[in-house]
């Protein structure tokens, strides 16, 4: 069996770290309690429970059991101590570790279903809007992706990758088509390179309408056009064609 191995400061460090359960934050508190446990070396408490040695035990079992008590005890505190006063006092009472974790789970089964249908509905309807950028688009896709494994629902990475890119808009379909037809798959740290180098890419390309003001001073039949990006000279009678002028899109 696993040593517990803890002192002062570590076991202040680790408690520190564990988000107290409020009521909708479950899973991630449960998370943080199982780390916790394990970095302290206190998770084998959580594993079974020992029966109290009777007079046919032997030394070892003895011993066993003692430092198995400890741990049970101190998990026991660390898991009390990380739940707000309100949902505690909703908890029976447990002298064993697993046995209250596992009471603490039941009450927030009916939340877990909530928070994976709210989960599983915005992963299946995101869209990038284009409002910020391409990148962080994708990683929010993934964070959903991640909190849904969390909730027991994982998602295979070869179809986060397909959904993602159904996510994009149309102006992406060079990128879907280009996916589509190689036989390798992109695997997610692909995935946000192509797409942030194509975003890249097609805002360089893309361009505005911009009016432009001109020159008041005309040289030998040429008219000087003055932009912010750059300073171009063109004959007059290119001049009276245009009466807007197409430049690149600053990124």
């Amino acid at each position: 069996m696993a040593s517990a191995v803890y002192n002062a400061s570590s076991l202040s460090n680790q408690l520190s770290a564990i988000e107290t359960l409020t009521g909708n934050n479950y899973v991630r508190w449960k998370r943080d309690v199982e780390i916790a446990l394990g970095l302290l070396g206190l998770d084998f408490a959580m594993e079974k429970k020992l029966e109290k040695p009777t007079g046919k035990s032997t030394v070892e079992y003895v011993a066993e059991h003692e430092k198995w008590e400890r741990a049970n005890k101190l998990c026991l505190k660390i898991i009390k101590r990380s739940i707000s006063d309100s949902i505690l006092g909703a908890i029976p009472d447990n002298e064993n570790a697993k046995s209250f974790m596992d009471a603490i789970g039941e009450k927030f089964v009916k939340s877990d279903k909530v928070e994976t249908g709210d989960l599983m509905d915005k992963f299946m309807s995101m869209k990038y809007d284009g409002t910020s950028g391409v990148r962080e688009h994708v990683m929010k896709m993934i964070n959903i992706s991640f909190k849904l494994k969390a909730l027991n629902i994982p998602i295979a990475e070869s179809f986060l990758v397909y959904h993602v890119l159904n996510s994009l808009p149309s102006k992406f379909n060079q990128l879907k088509v280009a996916y589509n037809a190689q036989r390798d798959k992109w695997n997610l740290n692909d995935l946000i390179a192509v797409c942030a180098q194509e975003e890249y890419r097609m805002r360089r390309e893309t361009v505005e309408t911009v009016q432009l003001a001109f020159s008041h001073h005309r040289i030998r039949g040429l008219l000087i056009i003055i932009n912010l990006s750059f300073v171009r000279v063109i004959s007059l009678t290119e001049v009276n064609r245009i009466k807007i002028l197409v430049v690149p899109k600053e990124l």
